[in-house]
């Protein structure tokens, strides 16, 4: 009986490693930033998170912590030579938006992964300051959208959807 046990154990172990190497390899290939996981929207539906101050709100795939430091990271499912403005901008909103949410860490970084390569894009005064300046002209220009299909699949899924004087679908859908 107790080679039973033994042999038991020492299954659960090798399976135990397998799935930690396969882990290892997965956190390795997305390049996941090593730390604690704080908030994650990958695979579960994380909560929006938001900045009154200035007014931004966004769903990083990830959040990492390690020690006084925290690091966003954010998938994208395309290829990339270089990080795109947008999907950089995306990042240094969620700067703005974590730096509000916790006054005492530091986040210096964040990883942008594409599926081909990851980029760590720096948290520099020159990118918020970028940003800022593109938010306060968008919220100078703006009006109400006007619809440019006819397609109500698009409505449905469309973040305007609850505003929206135009909309193919009813709220009661």
């Amino acid at each position: 009986m107790s080679t039973f046990w033994l042999i038991l154990l020492l299954l659960i172990l090798v399976l135990l490693l397998f799935l930690g190497g396969k882990l290892k390899r997965k956190e390795k290939s997305y390049a996941i930033p090593k730390g604690k996981e704080v908030y994650e929207d990958l695979e579960a539906r994380g909560k929006i998170l938001r900045s009154y101050r200035y007014g931004l709100s966004g769903k990083p795939d990830m959040i990492k912590r390690k020690g006084n430091t925290l690091i966003p990271y954010e998938y994208k499912t395309t290829d990339a030579a270089v990080p795109r403005d947008g999907h950089i901008f995306q990042m240094v909103a969620y700067f703005l938006i974590l730096s509000e949410m916790y006054p005492n860490m530091d986040i210096p970084y964040g990883v942008l992964k594409y599926k081909n390569q990851a980029f760590r894009i720096d948290n520099i005064p020159e990118n918020r300051s970028r940003l800022l300046g593109i938010v306060d002209e968008m919220r100078a220009q703006f009006m109400e959208p006007e619809r440019n299909h006819s397609n109500s699949g698009r409505c449905f899924k469309c973040s305007f959807n609850e505003v929206c004087q135009q909309k193919l679908i009813s709220s009661k859908q």
